[in-house]
């Protein structure tokens, strides 16, 4: 993970209202949370973190503890990427549930999802995002042979190595090929590219298929709020 986006992910992460006061680093080790809801029909799985080792047991141990209780399934994601092979074992797992149970994505308000992370999110039946999300799109970086999709880092751009990451992964959802090619003009030659949940559902791309809206419903609990990194005479009044 170039060290420009892991600092960017951060400053948004340390902006935003989070749920709880220890909230997770979405760069960091990744874990899963579970909640069995709508009367026992679905499970949900809140995955924040990194999608690197562990991710895909995880999500197979959540989904084989509560899976016959339930007859769909929500995977909610808060992520900077992560490594490529995990990423192609978190889609077999996901495989493997839509099988027997309907899969709902999810990316919330204030969250993001960028990198590897897309590919995990494309792959639900239903894929709802919020408009106030963040996304992030790029090229390969490769440091090792071994690396991950983030690992990897180069310096020529090579847009048949991007064309073909996106027909494998974002084609068979259903994503626009007339902005696939726009995308791939946008991060072959350049460092990332950043998009809001807004953003991709008024391109109307097929990313997104139910959007989640800005405004939250009045809840009887606290709501956490990261301390701002620094005041100046802007926020002094």
């Amino acid at each position: 993970m170039p060290k420009t986006l892991r600092a960017l992910l951060m400053i948004v992460t340390l902006a935003l209202p989070v749920r709880a006061a220890s909230a997770a680093d979405i760069c960091g080790t990744g874990h899963m949370r579970s909640t069995v809801t709508d009367g026992g029909q679905r499970l949900v799985l809140d995955w924040t973190g990194r999608i690197d080792g562990g991710m895909a047991r995880a999500l197979s141990q959540g989904f084989e503890i509560h899976g016959r209780e339930v007859t769909a399934v929500e995977l909610s994601l808060s992520s900077c990427g992560g490594r490529i092979d995990e990423m192609t074992a978190v889609l077999g797992v996901l495989d493997r549930i839509k099988r027997t149970h309907r899969l709902v994505t999810t990316v919330d308000r204030g969250a993001t999802c960028a990198s590897a992370c897309i590919p995990v999110f494309l792959a639900g039946e239903t894929r709802r995002a919020a408009l106030s999300s963040l996304w992030f799109f790029h090229r390969s970086w490769r440091e090792s042979a071994t690396g991950g999709i983030d690992e990897v880092r180069t310096r020529v751009s090579d847009r048949r190595f991007v064309a073909r990451y996106l027909e494998q992964y974002y084609v068979p959802a259903g994503v626009s090929r007339e902005w696939l090619t726009h995308l791939v003009e946008m991060i072959a030659g350049s460092g990332g590219y950043w998009q809001t949940g807004r953003d991709l559902w008024e391109a109307r791309n097929n990313m997104i298929t139910e959007t989640i809206g800005d405004v939250m419903p009045e809840q009887n609990r606290p709501i956490y709020l990261a301390p701002a990194p620094g005041c100046t005479v802007m926020c002094r009044g």
